[in-house]
């Protein structure tokens, strides 16, 4: 999870201007000797600090006798400003950008990096799914997809989605889902967490989630990998819904969580 010092960096601020909000927040108002004082901004630069947080409308000043005082705009305030600003930005962006088209070789392999950009691709995938998804997601990432998962369900788009987690298939909002067994086998095998999703057998997301921070994926419309992809999402739920028909027999052979059925060597 992102600490508030990143999260105020994402909408501009310095790690020193966020310390000093933050301050100016917590304590109300301040002198600038003060604000240096609590937010540990050395006296050196708060001034610069506190011009530029006037300039970017996270606080506002007093002019007193001797000296200023200063304290912080709202942040509920600063949220519906960032909002309007950045939806005014994006739609100039899209009308001065919108004769331009990305000239993009879908048969290489391009890679995407970071967790939220990831699950961005993911969800912008997701919207132009017109009639197959197929998907190998962890219980810890499902949540930033599930609500799209659940339109294309509502819309009557085919849906086949395996899933790493404790939970059984009937605890997980969504119809047409199995449950994975053998997950720590598939954590040290994959050095941790994975995701594989296809869409209308056109294009395929399929890489490593490091944490909850760092991902790194391909994207990529390559046929054979697609195929490959989509091939191996398949044969998972296949071995799920064979073992769902059969599963007393299967577990007295190979185990609660069938994992004996990799002993293949």
């Amino acid at each position: 999870m992102v600490d508030k010092i990143g999260l105020l960096n994402k909408v501009g601020l310095t790690d020193a201007e966020a310390k000093v909000y933050l301050t100016l927040l917590k304590n109300g108002g301040a002198t600038g000797y003060e604000a240096s004082k609590f937010s540990a901004v050395p006296r050196s630069k708060i001034y610069n600090v506190l011009e530029s947080l006037v300039m970017k409308g996270f606080i506002l000043y007093s002019e007193q006798e001797n000296t200023n005082r200063y304290a912080a705009v709202p942040v509920e305030e600063i949220a519906e400003r960032v909002k309007h600003e950045t939806d005014v930005t994006l739609t100039e962006l899209e009308g001065q950008l919108k004769d331009y088209r990305a000239q993009t070789d879908m048969d290489e392999f391009w890679h995407i990096r970071e967790y939220e950009n990831v699950f961005a691709k993911c969800r912008s995938i997701l919207k132009r799914t017109e009639s197959e998804l197929l998907l190998q997601i962890w219980e810890e990432d499902l949540p930033g997809l599930l609500p799209q998962i659940q339109e294309l369900e509502e819309k009557g788009i085919r849906t086949g989605i395996v899933y790493f987690g404790e939970k059984g298939e009937d605890e997980i909002a969504l119809r047409h889902v199995c449950r994975h067994g053998m997950l720590e086998e598939k954590r040290k095998e994959m050095g941790g967490r994975f995701l594989t999703l296809v869409s209308d057998n056109q294009e395929v997301v399929f890489g490593q989630i490091i944490s909850d921070a760092v991902s790194e994926v391909i994207w990529t419309k390559s046929k054979p990998m697609v195929a490959m992809a989509a091939e191996c999402v398949r044969h998972d739920i296949y071995f799920y819904k064979s073992a769902g028909m059969f599963q007393e027999q299967m577990q007295e052979e190979l185990g609660e969580d069938f994992h004996k059925v990799r002993e293949i060597f």
